[in-house]
């Protein structure tokens, strides 16, 4: 009886082994697959999250520029007039001298 119990025992453990090994490997397979669709599920989701970014910007720009108070004008003005005074004070034609010492 004990002779066959063993035989017995072995068995099962050779079977649990076995068992084990194939479902390590399907977990492994399973991780590796739910990271790649992870993976392409959040390449979709950043672009839905950038493009709704974007809007929610452009809105805002809108709002900012149609709603034409006081305080907005005043500040489309000073952007204005800084692009202007970068545009015009920055060709003169000369190169920037970088690192010029004066003695």
């Amino acid at each position: 009886m004990s002779f066959t119990k063993a035989f017995e025992d072995l068995f099962k453990s050779f079977y649990e082994l076995i068992a084990s090994i194939f479902s390590t490997f399907y977990h492994i397979l399973q991780a590796f697959l739910n990271a790649i669709i992870n993976f392409f599920t959040g390449i979709v989701n950043l672009t839905a999250d950038v493009f709704s970014g974007v809007v929610d910007v452009v809105g805002g720009v809108g709002k900012f520029v149609l709603v034409m108070s006081a305080g907005n004008i005043v500040i489309i003005g000073i952007i204005v007039g800084g692009g202007y005074a970068y545009t015009r004070y920055t060709t003169h034609g000369r190169q920037v001298a970088a690192g010029k010492k004066t003695a």
